[in-house]
């Protein structure tokens, strides 16, 4: 039985908003805009360092590359809200995860103008509901992942847009864990393997198997932008470990930070600032998608 719990304030209203797109691999070198904001410090003072690190660099790929995302939108695993909250703020968003607990942390942040307690792979809304689509590091989670992909491609209108960051197959062959087995001759790809598992990775496609997936379920790809170097990706290995006691204060208070203006996160941030302006690599650990829902 497919069960949804879901609330909005408003009914939905499609904003017929104009999405240039561009090929991403060409166009897609990071900019420098004065008027951007800097999406680093917000996450240095609300996440882990790991979660920080990689979520900041989304969230400027997402000031980028889709400024003007048209609304209505669909959020395909909403999760705690957080994301949007500093990438997406006063965008109408209507979030859906299948987690209650992190759809009432969501609802309580009142950045979404609706949320579902629902499964993507039956979504809640009728056919060509949103004009944008967007499931940030999400994908990789999902199963099943055709039959979510079809549904997304179902409530998105014809020429609509769909932006979906996810986890590709060189995640578990260039982690930190991964090179140092394999520079002591042992099997490196065994950490790979427990990395992902305890991730709860189900799909680290290749950049040409996502292609195809997407394609399949009815989008066409504009821009694929690797991003996270393989170095960064050692970081940001490296930097679970170094920010494993926030979970216990995240089990204890609900927050990942007790004391964020104290924080001795803003102790990485030269280092972390690197990485979120440096260029787009060749190919990378993760994969930033534009597409577009094709006419039928």
């Amino acid at each position: 039985m497919n069960m949804s719990v879901c609330f909005a304030r408003s009914a939905l209203r499609v904003k017929r908003t104009r999405y240039n797109g561009s090929d991403g691999h060409n166009s897609a070198q990071m900019r420098c805009d004065e008027r951007m904001p800097d999406y680093l410090r917000p996450h240095l003072l609300t996440l882990p360092i790991h979660r920080a690190m990689i979520r900041a660099v989304e969230a400027r790929l997402f000031a980028e590359m889709v400024p003007e995302l048209p609304e209505p939108i669909i959020d395909i695993g909403s999760g705690d809200g957080t994301f949007v909250q500093i990438a997406l703020p006063g965008k109408r968003i209507i979030g859906i995860d299948p987690r209650r607990a992190d759809t009432r942390e969501a609802a309580q942040r009142g950045v979404y103008a609706g949320l579902c307690v629902a499964n993507g792979a039956a979504i809640p809304f009728a056919d060509g509901s949103f004009a944008a689509a967007i499931s940030n590091c999400v994908l990789e989670h999902v199963v099943p992942l055709d039959q979510t992909l079809r549904e997304v491609a179902r409530v998105v209108r014809p020429g609509g847009v769909f932006v979906a960051s996810v986890v590709g197959d060189r995640f578990p062959r260039e982690l930190l864990g991964t090179w140092l087995l394999n520079r002591l001759g042992l099997n490196g790809s065994q950490y790979g393997r427990w990395f992902n598992r305890i991730s709860d990775h189900h799909n680290t496609l290749s950049r040409s198997e996502w292609t195809r997936r997407f394609e399949q379920a009815g989008f066409t790809v504009e821009v694929c932008r690797p991003y996270l170097s393989d170095a960064a990706l050692k970081l940001f290995d490296f930097s679970h470990y170094y920010g494993a006691p926030s979970l216990i204060t995240r089990a204890l208070t609900g927050r990942w930070l007790l004391a964020p203006p104290f924080t001795p996160n803003l102790l990485w941030e030269p280092i972390l600032r690197r990485i979120y302006e440096a260029p787009a690599p060749d190919d990378a650990p993760y994969y930033f998608f534009v597409l577009r829902r094709r006419y039928d």
